[in-house]
């Protein structure tokens, strides 16, 4: 299955569930984002940051059904966006729920390949990534394109998995993980044993999704990185039934995870684009780093 059939859909009738959908994960979260026992929502932690600046216009990249976008123009915090998915079934919803609100004058929806967008230079004020950069296979393309694409001043907003790639998942990198789930109650396991976090119907799922902090300081300074945590409970939700467990003690063990050096497998970052020749080489290294790789790549094929 490509991965547009997948989302398309996945936007119609959703076969997977999110870790973050239990009250007191999301919770968790929250409080991980704000630094504070009060908890708040990645765009108002956003908003309580810059205090009074509002945006003129935005991007944002792999929108699927909308639910960012029309979140973002509620509280005002950009005049009008362009939005782009690979899903066409994603967009359909997204423009009739716009629509539904009368957002539509504000919010232009559009079809793209998250590898191959063309987005017009110097003309974002604020450039919107939500869960969507973990599945783009080019990803010097992409933010070399979105470094570009941005105004002077301008900023990236990207709240996403930036946790093992697909590839790097084994039985070693597992092991904490399968260590907790073994000490789990029989009946709190929805699988003898707990598998690789391998989405196969999927093929973008975090396709590149370990090199993004790497790839994203080539182009950008980051200004806030709030991690989030998913270490264990991401791996786990989809086979423990956190009815029959206390996810509260998960949720501490993972902290000790994170506590023990593991970086959060998912972040809410705030990054602006490096300016003048540091800008200039790092579009240089987007564009010319992928093609010497291939390179060297194809002179050490047997």
């Amino acid at each position: 299955m490509s991965a547009e059939n997948f989302w398309d859909r996945e936007s119609s009738a959703p076969t997977h569930t999110s870790w973050m959908e239990h009250p007191r994960v999301r919770d968790y979260i929250l409080r991980s984002i704000s630094g504070t026992e009060e908890g708040l929502w990645p765009v108002d932690f956003f908003l309580r940051r810059i205090g009074s600046r509002r945006f003129g216009r935005g991007l944002s990249i792999g929108c699927g059904t909308g639910p960012f976008e029309r979140d973002v123009i509620r509280k005002n915090l950009v005049d009008r966006v362009d939005a782009f998915d690979g899903s066409t079934n994603s967009l359909r919803i997204a423009r009739d729920l716009a629509r539904k609100e009368g957002m539509l004058d504000r919010i232009h929806y559009f079809a793209a390949d998250f590898n191959e967008p063309f987005l017009p230079r110097a003309t974002y004020d604020i450039v919107f990534i939500h869960q969507a950069l973990h599945h783009v296979a080019k990803l010097e393309k992409l933010l070399r394109r979105v470094l570009l694409s941005l105004k002077r001043g301008g900023v990236l907003y990207l709240d996403e998995y930036i946790g093992p790639s697909r590839t790097d998942w084994s039985d070693d990198r597992i092991a904490p993980q399968r260590a907790y789930f073994d000490k789990l109650p029989a009946d709190a396991k929805r699988s003898a044993t707990l598998p690789l976090p391998i989405q196969e119907d999927d093929p973008s799922e975090a396709i590149r999704s370990a090199e993004i902090l790497e790839q994203l300081r080539i182009g950008f300074d980051v200004r806030e990185f709030r991690g989030y945590g998913g270490n264990l409970l991401s791996v786990l939700y989809p086979v423990v039934d956190f009815d029959r467990t206390p996810i509260d003690r998960a949720i501490a063990e993972e902290q000790k995870l994170i506590a023990g050096g593991q970086r959060s497998f998912y972040a809410l970052i705030i990054a602006t684009p490096k300016r003048s020749l540091r800008k200039l080489i790092a579009s240089i290294r987007y564009f010319a780093e992928p093609k010497l790789k291939r390179v060297v790549r194809e002179l050490r094929k047997p």
